[in-house]
């Protein structure tokens, strides 16, 4: 009798598991194959511009670029005006697309908004990706960071993408079409000591989009959730100089590579991880349990904030 309910609980358990993890690649073959018979542009299905937040460089960037090239026009939003600009010509002269530059620091909290709507609002916004985020460069624990740099990182890791949410979705309800991607992160699996506050605050990206997804269904827009794992960026450059193996380094998911399996999701699957390899690592981490996995990070962290001081005492005597 005993063996048998184990035998039912490991049959129901690792259905959960093949379900989680294959629903995905499964959705994406089946989808693309309907999208062959059934083709239709972005601007058609969802609507002519698309917002990208932290658009000025790494994933935010690619999605313009991306995005562009599906024909869609681009209004790219981030806090460096002449980055912004940058980019806006790249996009324009390599894709021949009409584009937008907003300018906004979302670390500023609610009084940018009101700019943000009045620029937004009039477009017929079809995709809005919320890319925008930020981490402390250290791993540290939550006491040893500044309440400024706290304070932003949830104004623009949490509230950014729910106050743009808020702003866009009235309109995208009364087309009856849209969508909606929000970039969280592998961090949102598993709780992160030393990166508590960042890896808590996609964990509410992922919860808030999921959830979104569920409201939205009904009014015919739909909602794309990406977990990413590590994606070599600007903002992660500093875990790149600590790692010595050079094969690691080499096979490191660079923009590119990531946008070429990111891109081929868009508006064909409600949960991806963006990359093949991504989802491979979130298989493993789901195979684990909790208090394991946070062991394990919370080792990995520790280490990197023991080595972070170590450095620094070093350069003071």
């Amino acid at each position: 009798m005993f063996c048998s309910v184990l035998t039912w609980i490991g049959l129901y358990t690792g259905t959960v598991w093949l379900y989680e993890n294959l629903r995905t690649p499964v959705l994406l073959v089946l989808k693309s194959l309907t999208q062959l018979i059934f083709r239709k542009e972005f601007a058609q299905r969802y609507g002519k511009w698309a917002v990208i937040t932290g658009a000025s460089d790494g994933i935010g960037k690619g999605y313009a670029h991306y995005l562009a090239r599906k024909g869609m026009s681009i209004v790219l939003v981030a806090r460096n005006e002449a980055k912004l600009a940058k980019v806006a010509a790249e996009v324009k002269s390599k894709h021949g697309v009409e584009t937008k530059v907003v300018v906004a620091d979302f670390s500023k909290g609610p009084e940018i908004y009101p700019h943000l709507a009045k620029a937004l609002v009039p477009l017929d916004i079809g995709i809005l990706v919320n890319n925008v985020g930020i981490s402390h460069d250290t791993p540290m624990f939550v006491d040893e960071i500044s309440q400024q740099v706290l304070w932003d990182l949830i104004n623009v890791n949490v509230a950014a993408a729910t106050l743009l949410c808020n702003i866009l979705i009235p309109s995208m309800k009364q087309r009856q079409r849209g969508l909606i991607v929000n970039v969280s992160s592998i961090a949102s699996v598993c709780p992160s000591p030393c990166l508590a506050t960042y890896a808590a605050s996609k964990a509410y990206m992922t919860s808030f989009s999921v959830a979104l997804q569920e409201e939205l269904r009904p009014f015919g827009v739909e909602v794309q959730t990406v977990r990413p794992s590590f994606v070599h960026t600007n903002m992660t450059e500093f875990l790149v100089k600590g790692v010595k193996n050079p094969w690691i380094k080499k096979y490191l998911v660079n923009v590119d590579n990531f946008m070429t399996y990111a891109g081929c999701t868009i508006g064909k699957v409600d949960m991806t991880t963006g990359h093949w390899s991504h989802g491979l690592q979130i298989a493993g981490l789901h195979l684990l349990p909790e208090f394991f996995r946070v062991f394990i990070l919370g080792q990995i962290n520790k280490k990197g904030r023991r080595d972070f001081y170590v450095k620094r005492q070093k350069k003071t005597r």
